[in-house]
C-alpha cells in the first residue's frame, strides 16, 4: 500500500525552466541646455557631451541613485560638437528566471488531468529596465539634472499563474 501511495505522490512530475542573463543595451549620453542655447553654431548639425574620463562604475559601487559616473560629462565650448561617443555606457542586464511544475494525473489510458505552477521571475529578482541619460546643463555648465545616471524604471515582478488542465 505504500508503495501506491508513494507513486501517485512522487510519480509523473515534470519541471521546466528558463534562464536569461542578458548584458545591457548600449546607451548613448543625451545632452541639453536649460536656454537652448546653439552650441555648434550651425542649425543641423547637433552636439554631444564631452567626456573627461571612464564613466564606467565597477559593479560594487552601482547603486539605484548611481548607476555611472556622472561627474565625467561637461558641456562642449560653443562652436565644438563634443567627444562623447555615440554609445558610452551599457544600460542594466538581465538576470531573470521562469520556471514551471507540472505534475500529470492518469485518469485512463487516453486521459488524464495536469496541474501547471509557473513563475515568471520566479526569484522576486529586481530587473531593472531604464537609466535616465540626459546630461542637462545650465548656462554656466553645470549638469542640473538631478535624475541623470539613476535607474529609473523596473521590469515586471514575480507572476505565478496555477492552472488545471484536462488533456484527452
Amino acid at each position: 500500500m505504500n508503495w501506491v501511495v508513494a507513486k501517485a505522490v512522487l510519480d509523473n512530475w515534470q519541471v521546466n525552466g528558463i534562464a536569461s542573463f542578458i548584458s545591457g543595451a548600449p546607451l548613448g549620453i543625451a545632452a541639453t541646455t536649460t536656454t537652448g542655447i546653439d552650441i555648434t553654431g550651425s542649425p543641423t548639425d547637433g552636439y554631444r557631451t564631452v567626456i573627461t574620463g571612464n564613466a564606467i562604475l565597477l559593479k560594487d559601487q552601482r547603486t539605484v541613485s548611481r548607476f555611472f559616473d556622472t561627474s565625467v560629462f561637461r558641456l562642449p565650448a560653443i562652436g565644438s560638437f563634443g567627444n562623447a561617443a555615440k554609445t558610452v555606457i551599457r544600460g542594466p542586464g538581465t538576470n531573470n528566471w521562469d520556471l514551471a511544475v507540472m505534475k500529470n494525473f492518469n485518469i485512463k489510458e487516453r486521459a488524464r488531468f495536469q496541474f501547471r505552477a509557473e513563475m515568471y521571475n520566479a526569484f522576486n529578482h529586481t530587473q531593472f529596465s531604464a537609466v535616465d541619460t540626459t546630461a542637462r546643463f545650465d548656462p554656466l555648465g553645470a549638469q542640473v539634472n538631478t535624475q541623470f545616471g539613476q535607474l529609473t524604471n523596473t521590469a515586471a515582478p514575480r507572476t505565478m499563474q496555477l492552472a488545471l488542465r484536462f488533456l484527452f
